[in-house]
């Protein structure tokens, strides 16, 4: 069996082809240009960077391949008019402009929002975007016939299909979690248009085939099934192996702590971590978050004119310790379990003596203590986890895998397959193709995740109270 996985990243589209026992061959990606945009980009670019890569795999793949399978970023706001062309540029995660729209959502509905959506809002969200395109720019908004997220509108370009995934609708807060359908009558009170969200089905649900266009466009044969996927959340814990006992620590753009649950369990969660439909409709999905997890690192080495490699090497040179300037990553905003997002970082207890690499540590180890913290909460409201998944930074670069062994008491896992949301995207098209009954039989079989035998320290755990006993004073 032949799977490509599509991944529309915030930085970077990749498109990798995986057998279905989790073998990953030809992997190939391009990089998206932020710079001169980082909060918005143009949707038809991430088809024709897509559309390019495909073309590419293609080239390298023998033989048939038997489906596509999408994952992408999450809660972006992106309006497609009736001939399918996208009304504005895609409005990313990481825009906050929608503020007072969420300030004003919490204040008049809250209860409601964590009842039946297991959020309160945060302007990252979807719907909060929405109100804010409508108030601001009425005529983009009535132009609007579908709002779409990333891996959706690539959906549509190569099928003609207009559809998404519950994993996905659970992140534009607006879908019921138990009827896991659109909040109708709650969406008209808003006074927004519920047929401007499109049908939800399963992540692992065939939405259509490869059209004749598509099919010219990308290399691909007409006719070869596209699976819907999920959210990259969702992938990603997929593909890292989470599961009742296990977390996954992701330091990207953000700093991500992933854990899984049994459908219910949220209520316990809701307004402390973030509440999601998973790719395995048989569990829930839970988030802790940072915003300014990775880019913590990218901020300071701009900040200081030095390049991400000489930032890590800086970083490499120090040791922990109470020494060390103490790094409150919240440079946009504090994310979970706070969930407030007006930016309030800081760096406290600097002396004249500290170096550059003890300030590159610092904020490595800064951007990790939220996360240890929503691990603590979570655990304090669900159950003890045994394992966690380093991804991303954490399991590459050894000053942050070491910084996040140094600081986590779970017993460290680093994945055989570090491109995690691909992984969790082949897997949802292997159970899709049918070559498991379920979500967790192709998970077990297709991740393959190796121990890593570096525990937790003194130090770090004194430092994480001090950061803690810092935060609770601003």
């Amino acid at each position: 069996m032949k799977i490509i996985a599509i991944d529309i990243g915030t930085s970077r589209i990749k498109c990798a082809v995986f057998d279905e026992s989790g073998n990953m061959g030809a992997l190939t990606s391009q990089r998206l240009d932020r710079a001169a945009s980082p909060n918005t980009q143009d949707a038809e670019q991430w088809y024709s960077i897509t559309a390019s890569l495909l073309r590419q795999m293609t080239m390298q793949v023998d033989g048939i391949i038997d489906g596509i399978v999408l994952t992408g970023n999450m809660h972006a706001l992106l309006g497609i008019n009736r001939s399918g062309v996208p009304v504005s540029p895609a409005i990313l995660w990481s825009d906050n402009s929608a503020m007072a729209e969420s300030d004003e959502l919490n204040h008049r509905y809250r209860p409601y929002l964590l009842q039946h959506f297991g959020n309160s809002s945060i302007p990252v969200f979807t719907l909060p975007k929405i109100m804010r395109m409508k108030r601001q720019n009425e005529a983009l908004y009535n132009s609007t016939v579908a709002f779409l997220q990333s891996k959706d509108y690539i959906a549509y370009k190569l099928t003609g299909q207009i559809c998404t995934d519950y994993s996905d609708a659970s992140g534009v807060l607006a879908m019921d979690m138990e009827t896991r359908q659109w909040a109708m009558e709650w969406l008209k009170e808003l006074e927004i248009a519920p047929s401007k969200f499109p049908p939800i089905h399963p992540s692992d649900a065939i939405c259509g085939h490869v059209t004749s266009q598509a099919a010219r466009e990308t290399g691909l044969s007409q006719g070869t099934p596209v699976i819907i996927g999920s959210g990259d959340l969702a992938s990603a814990a997929i593909g890292s192996g989470v599961n009742d006992d296990s977390f996954s620590l992701t330091l990207g753009t953000a700093g991500q702590l992933l854990a899984t649950g049994q459908p219910g369990m949220g209520k316990n969660i809701a307004g402390k971590l973030f509440v999601f439909a998973h790719a395995d409709l048989s569990r829930e999905l839970y988030l802790g978050s940072v915003p300014a997890g990775g880019f913590s690192f990218e901020w300071f080495a701009k900040m200081h004119n030095i390049t991400m490699p000489q930032f890590f090497q800086e970083a490499s040179q120090c040791e922990l310790s109470m020494e060390l300037p103490s790094y409150i990553p919240y440079i946009l905003g504090k994310g979970a379990p706070y969930m407030d997002y007006h930016p309030d970082g800081a760096f406290l207890g600097i002396s004249a003596n500290h170096t550059l690499g003890q300030f590159c540590l610092a904020t490595i180890f800064g951007a990790l203590c939220p996360l240890r913290q929503c691990a603590d909460l979570l655990e304090s409201l669900s159950s003890p986890r045994k394992n966690i998944v380093l991804q991303a930074l954490a399991c590459r670069e050894p000053c942050v895998r070491n910084a996040a062994c140094a600081l986590f008491p779970q017993d460290k896992l680093l994945p055989g397959n570090s491109e995690a949301s691909l992984l969790g995207a082949a897997i949802i098209g292997a159970k899709a193709l049918g070559a498991y009954s379920t979500m967790k039989s192709a998970a077990e079989s297709m991740v393959k995740n190796k121990p890593f035998a570096l525990p937790q320290s003194a130090i770090a755990q004194e430092m994480f109270q001090h950061f803690l006993e810092l935060t609770q004073l601003l």
